[in-house]
């Protein structure tokens, strides 16, 4: 019996018949990784002595090879997805920007919390990189302490 081929290896632990993503855009069903996962859920598949993860080798198969400085995403954001037609290929900035983590939340703030607009001339870079506010840097130098409130009194 010869051995499988990794495609044929590949299709035995694909579900076609997954759920409809939930987001717009995305035709089509899920199909779903049956085999292993990493910690995070991501789908895991043995290939060349490697273990890779199985959405690569989906969107290699369809796609062709990943460009460099680029990384697949799951458009449906479904971890443990294989559906071609859910994967591209996105630049790392904009792969953490379509997620729904805290940086790509903080990145789509326009204002501050305390409502100062997030513009050139009204923002600043930290040493980590993340945005603060000028004006509220400025209202908290301003601001009065408790010593000097006790001696205006």
């Amino acid at each position: 019996m010869p051995r499988p081929t990794p495609a044929e290896r590949f299709a035995a632990f694909v579900d076609t018949d997954g759920p409809m993503p939930l987001i717009r855009g995305v035709q089509g069903q899920c199909h779903i990784w049956t085999g292993s996962t990493d910690p995070d859920g991501y789908a895991r598949f043995w290939l060349n002595g490697r273990n890779r993860r199985a959405y690569h080798f989906a969107f290699e198969q369809a796609h062709g090879p990943v460009p460099d400085g680029h990384d697949v995403d799951h458009h449906c954001r479904n971890r443990r997805c294989v559906n071609p037609a859910h994967l591209r290929a996105l630049t790392h900035r904009a792969n953490v920007l379509a997620s729904s983590n805290i940086a790509a939340y903080r990145a789509a703030q326009t204002h501050c919390h305390r409502g100062h607009p997030f513009n050139a001339e009204n923002t600043r870079r930290r040493k980590n990189g993340t945005r603060a506010c000028r004006a509220c840097d400025r209202d908290r130098r301003n601001a009065p302490t408790p010593n000097t409130l006790e001696r205006a009194a």
